[in-house]
């Protein structure tokens, strides 16, 4: 199939790089001309495990040249599907600011106001429930004076890609999400997908875009919570002398608990967990509903930083010294300092 990806981020560059790696042609739409002649040269303008040989196979002078950027929107009119990949910031209230998506979806729909051939539009990046159905689709129905789903498709399919492992995350996935209102948008999403799924046999969920939105920050919120829980026990642990990585060791041979995401330590920290969690603690207040355990998973993670320096009062006078913090990144295998617990 013929795909376009609009943002050459973290996930929209990765994304781009895997549907081509599975057989699809791809262009790569950015507005940053260093970003577009680095892919175009077969460069990873991120650092990610496994891109860059990605890039190096699908785009450049000597490969399949599967893939290429540009900055012309027009280039998507050839291409059959659309996928947003755009950045969707947090406000001050911990909401997420829709502004950058709205302005790419309005590009975006007047672009393919010139299409006459049915298009399915993807929303790809992290947005709360409602925002494909609500914001975005109308925004589109007004650039292209079109119906959603009669014209053209609109579908949601949420992204579970761990920076460092993004690649392998894709081409190995846990689960495919597949959200949309439409019966044609939704097998233009297999046609993208069924590559993959034939492939890994990964299980796919079918939904409406609204329910996509929301199991990808029930993901996240459940996997943040969890590492909250595991920290609180393993600031126990140290109050009473016990080794938590032991206790962790033996609890995650539950298959109710399981063992990822149990390593005691400073908290998560990165683009996700951070913003997810404060936009869907912000959209149930916003229907009146107090979301205490994610309230509470929020505060444990802010405090492991502070709790960390506590220790080291307890064993060394640190007062007028200079203190070297060895790594800046919020994780290893990437470059990503956002949120850094560090």
């Amino acid at each position: 199939m013929h795909l376009s990806v609009v943002g050459s981020g973290y996930v929209g560059t990765t994304i781009a790089a895997c549907y081509a790696d599975l057989g699809h042609d791809v262009v790569n739409i950015d507005i940053d001309q260093d970003i577009v002649d680095a892919i175009n040269a077969g460069e990873a303008p991120i650092h990610e495990g496994g891109l860059p040989e990605l890039l190096e196979k699908h785009a450049g002078s000597n490969s399949t040249n599967r893939l290429r950027a540009t900055t012309d929107y027009a280039e998507l009119l050839d291409t059959g599907a659309t996928f947003l990949c755009l950045p969707t910031p947090q406000n001050d209230d911990g909401s997420i600011d829709l502004s950058i998506m709205e302005a790419g979806a309005a590009q975006l729909g007047e672009t393919l106001a010139d299409k006459d051939d049915w298009h399915t539009v993807v929303v790809k990046s992290t947005v709360v429930p409602g925002s494909t159905e609500d914001e975005i689709t109308p925004i589109l129905e007004r650039e292209t004076k079109q119906t959603a789903g009669e014209d053209f498709g609109v579908g949601m399919n949420p992204e579970f890609l761990r920076e460092g492992t993004a690649v392998h995350d894709f081409l190995d996935p846990d689960k495919v999400v597949l959200g949309a209102d439409a019966d044609r948008a939704l097998a233009d999403m297999h046609d993208v997908f069924d590559p993959l799924i034939d492939q890994t046999d990964a299980p796919v969920v079918e939904t409406d875009t609204r329910t996509a939105e929301m199991i990808k920050y029930a993901n996240n919120a459940f996997l943040a919570a969890k590492v909250s829980l595991i920290n609180d026990i393993g600031n126990i642990c140290k109050e009473i002398g016990v080794d938590a990585y032991e206790v962790a060791d033996a609890i995650g041979l539950d298959d109710r608990i399981g063992a990822q995401f149990l390593r005691s330590g400073l908290g998560w920290g990165g683009s996700c967990f951070p913003k997810d969690t404060a936009a869907i603690r912000a959209a149930a207040r916003q229907h009146d509903y107090e979301p205490r355990m994610l309230d509470a998973a929020t505060e444990v993670n802010d405090e492991q930083p502070k709790r960390l320096l506590s220790f080291m009062d307890d064993h060394v006078d640190v007062r007028n010294k200079r203190v070297a913090v060895l790594g800046l990144a919020f994780k290893p295998g990437t470059d990503d300092v956002r949120n850094s617990r560090a």
